[in-house]
């Protein structure tokens, strides 16, 4: 039998696409502290760059270009799932992604972090604490443009070994391009790296966990944990698998909180020591900002701590505010790098119906936010537009743009 570990954690194919051009632009990155082996490193605000991509190796060989981008946490409660129910029995999420859409269709790589198990309705849909979400969540996640369906949570395990087979075989059986990092159903499969090619450029997604709040069933190999993985050993296998680049995206961190804590810091000191390009984050169900950290061999590593919620139906007014992540990679022969980034903020807008969808902050009106079901619960009466472009600068310091509502840097 199952057991939940106590303390606080309980709570909660490859498709086509070309970059759109000038996505991004540059800021310096955020501050923050020295770590042994890899560093984090602080911004001039006043040292403002526009960045020339067509020169930045400094040569007339062509470069290629592809952009991935990543937003947070599939948290499907019932009042998520209730906003797709259909007169008719049916399900569809479509909605969801409605305000977003260029962001995902636009994106050589889009990744989600579907954070809970995807055994659908005939298994019985189930809320907190041991989530079952519609399965047509991953249909509207498919349709979206969504490559990678991130699994490594922690209520991956709600429904123990039997929930992650029922995902995975969703996903094989419906959307077998979806790369599904983080969870297996046989050993095999669990030393699989992901990879993924876009643009000329190869790509391996890592995937891990720093809980569960479940024990490990018998089947240990079945959820990536970051205590158990060698990180060195992980990324050593994708470049020799042909990665040019390698992204590691870790569920761990303190719910709640808006800064990294200890384990968040330490684990990245490791992953940026093992070789990844990047660290997307999640789990703390709130935005937390980004630090750059500079590599032992000089790269610099963007390192996001926390995107936050994408969907959910959370009753605190920060957890509305999550946050969509960009990164833009070039290559010329056979030098290559991440040249930029962005973080920009997103709204939950909460409904019982198909209204209920994402936006981007800037997009986010007063009028939608008297609209937006947050405002039922409890001390939430007051939510506005205005708290959450005040809680993104808060957040994010003051190399964020409170106007255009993002932050960004090149590398």
């Amino acid at each position: 039998m199952k057991r939940r570990i106590a303390a606080g954690h309980s709570v909660p194919a490859v498709s086509r696409r070309g970059v759109a051009a000038g996505a991004l632009l540059a800021l310096g990155a955020l501050g923050g502290c020295a770590a042994p082996g890899a560093h984090r490193t602080g911004a001039d605000t006043a040292g403002i760059i526009e960045p020339a991509l067509a020169t930045v190796f400094d040569s007339d060989v062509p470069v290629s270009r592809a952009t991935l981008m990543m937003v947070g946490d599939m948290l499907i409660h019932q009042g998520v799932w209730l906003s797709g129910e259909r007169a008719d029995g049916t399900y569809n999420y479509d909605h969801f992604f409605t305000h977003v859409s260029s962001d995902f269709a636009d994106a050589d790589i889009a990744i989600v972090n579907q954070e809970t198990v995807l055994g659908g309705v005939e298994r019985g849909l189930a809320s907190f604490p041991d989530f079952n979400s519609p399965q047509e969540l991953g249909d509207a996640e498919a349709a979206a443009g969504v490559d990678v369906a991130l699994g490594a949570t922690n209520h991956a395990l709600d429904h123990g070994f039997d929930g992650i087979r029922w995902t995975l075989d969703y996903w094989r059986a419906n959307h077998p391009a979806m790369l599904t990092p983080g969870i297996a159903t046989s050993p095999e499969d669990a030393e699989r790296i992901c990879l993924i090619e876009r643009q000329e450029m190869t790509f391996a997604i890592l995937n891990y966990t720093e809980f569960s709040n479940y024990e490990l069933p018998a089947e240990s190999w079945c959820l990536r944990m970051l205590r158990h993985a060698d990180l060195a050993g992980d990324v050593a296998r994708a470049r020799e698998l042909g990665a040019d680049f390698v992204v590691a995206c870790v569920h761990w961190g303190t719910e709640y909180v808006y800064e990294p804590d200890d384990g968040q810091l330490r684990w990245a000191d490791e992953l940026v020591s093992a070789g990844v390009d990047a660290v997307l984050g999640t789990h703390p169900h709130v935005l937390q900002p980004v630090d750059v950290y500079t590599a032992p061999d000089g790269r610099g590593v963007p390192v996001f701590w926390s995107l936050g919620n994408f969907v959910s139906w959370q009753i605190e007014k920060p957890r509305m505010l999550g946050g969509m992540a960009k990164l833009v990679f070039a290559k010329r022969s056979d030098e290559h790098r991440i040249v930029e980034w962005s973080l920009e903020p997103v709204v939950t807008h909460k409904a019982t119906d198909p209204s209920m969808s994402v936006y981007r902050l800037a997009e986010y009106t007063e009028e939608l936010a008297t609209a937006n079901a947050i405002r039922w619960a409890e001390g939430c009466g007051d939510f506005t537009a205005s708290f959450c472009r005040d809680l993104a600068a808060q957040i994010l310091g003051p190399a964020y743009d409170p106007t255009a509502c993002i932050l960004r840097g090149t590398l």
